[in-house]
C-alpha cells in the first residue's frame, strides 16, 4: 500500500481528502502543521507528499527545501496544493524543484489522477535504476544481496547457489533463518551496529545452514546505503574455507567442550585415518555434512586440521589406540 503524507491547515479539507484517499487504498498520514509534517516525512518516508503552500509556521516552500536537504526525503515526489495559484506562484514552485501543483479547490478525482501519474513516473525511474543495478549485481562472482528491514529484498544467482535456495524463497527471508544458532547473536549484533552507523562497513565470518541442512562457513561483507529512502545493507556473500572460522576460535578448556553423538563418531573415524568420503559412506551422510561436523570439531577444540584433531582426541582420551 502506497503511503501519502498530506500537510493541510484546513482541517475540513484535510479530513475529507484523507477519507477519500484511504478509500482508494492509500495509507494516508496527515498533519495540519509544518514542523510536524517534516517529522512525519522522516518517520514514515511516504511515497508522495501533498503540501499546502501556505502552511502556518513553516510554509510549504520551507518544508520542501528542508526535505530536499535530507537524503532519505529528497527523492520523494512533492506536490503543492495552492489557493488561486498565480503564474508567479507556479514558477516559484517549479523553480525550487517541486514535481507538480494543484490549485484549490480541486476535484478529488483530479487529485487522484495527479497522484497516480506522479507515482507511475517515480516507479519508472526506480525501475530503470533497478535494471542497471540488477544487471551489474547478477554477474558478480560473489553472492550479492540487499538487506532491508531485517529481510532480503534482492539476491543474485551466486547468492542462491551458496545457500541452495531459490530467489523466490530468499526474498523476504531474514538472515537469522539460516545462521547457525551459536552464531546468531554475534552476526545480528554486528549488523545492527552497522545499520545504526556505529560501523561504516561490516565484514564477518559465521556458520550457516544451507537448504540441505548442511553446515557451511560464510564470509559476509557490506556497507550501509540509502535505497529508496531506506537504510539498507548492500554487500556480498562467499563460501569460506571450512577451517577459517576454526582458526579464529579462542582457546577453550577441555572440560567445557561438549560433543554431539555424531561429532564423536566423526572424530573417531578421523582418528582411524578415514577420508571425508569414507566417513560419509560409513555414517550414511553427505560429504558436506561431514565437513560441517569437522568444522564444529575444529572450532570446539581450536585445532587446525585432522592431524591435530587426532592428537587432541588421543591426548584427552577421546580415542584409544588399540
Amino acid at each position: 500500500m502506497k503511503k501519502i503524507l498530506l500537510i493541510e491547515p484546513d482541517i475540513k479539507l484535510l479530513d475529507q481528502t484523507s477519507v477519500f484517499l484511504n478509500s482508494k487504498n492509500f495509507d494516508v498520514i496527515s498533519t495540519s502543521e509544518g514542523t510536524s509534517g517534516i517529522q512525519k516525512a522522516l518517520e514514515f518516508l511516504p511515497d508522495i507528499i501533498l503540501c499546502d503552500s501556505d502552511v502556518p509556521g513553516l510554509n510549504g516552500y520551507e518544508i520542501f527545501n528542508t526535505l530536499l536537504q535530507i537524503n532519505s526525503t529528497a527523492i520523494i515526489p512533492f506536490v503543492f496544493l495552492m489557493n488561486k495559484a498565480s503564474d508567479e506562484d507556479v514558477r516559484a514552485a517549479m523553480n525550487i524543484g517541486a514535481n507538480d501543483y494543484l490549485e484549490k479547490p480541486f476535484d478529488q478525482n483530479d487529485l487522484l489522477k495527479l497522484i497516480e501519474i506522479r507515482l507511475e513516473k517515480q516507479e519508472k525511474i526506480f525501475g530503470l535504476a533497478d535494471e542497471k543495478f540488477n544487471t551489474l549485481m547478477e554477474y558478480s562472482t560473489d553472492g550479492a544481496f540487499i538487506y532491508q528491514d531485517k529481510k532480503f529484498s534482492y539476491v543474485n544467482k551466486k547468492f542462491c547457489e551458496i545457500l541452495g535456495y531459490s530467489k523466490k524463497e530468499l526474498i523476504g527471508m531474514s538472515l537469522v533463518n539460516f545462521i547457525y544458532k551459536d552464531d546468531i547473536h554475534m552476526v545480528v549484533e554486528k549488523i545492527d551496529r552497522c545499520l545504526k552507523g556505529i560501523f561504516k562497513e561490516i565484514k564477518i565470518e559465521f556458520r550457516a545452514i544451507n537448504r540441505d541442512r548442511n553446515l557451511i562457513s560464510i564470509e559476509l561483507s557490506g556497507n550501509v546505503l540509502k535505497i529508496r529512502g531506506r537504510k539498507s545493507l548492500v554487500g556480498s556473500l562467499r563460501s569460506a574455507d571450512v577451517y577459517s572460522i576454526a582458526k579464529k576460535c579462542k582457546s577453550i578448556n577441555r572440560k567445557d567442550i561438549k560433543f554431539t553423538k555424531r561429532e564423536k563418531e566423526v572424530l573417531h573415524l578421523i582418528c582411524e585415518g578415514h577420508s571425508n568420503n569414507e566417513i560419509a559412506k560409513k555414517l550414511n551422510i553427505s560429504g558436506r555434512t561431514v565437513e560441517g561436523h569437522k568444522a564444529n570439531l575444529l572450532c570446539k577444540t581450536n585445532c587446525k586440521n585432522s592431524v591435530s584433531l587426532a592428537v587432541f582426541a588421543i591426548k584427552y582420551d577421546l580415542y584409544e589406540i588399540c
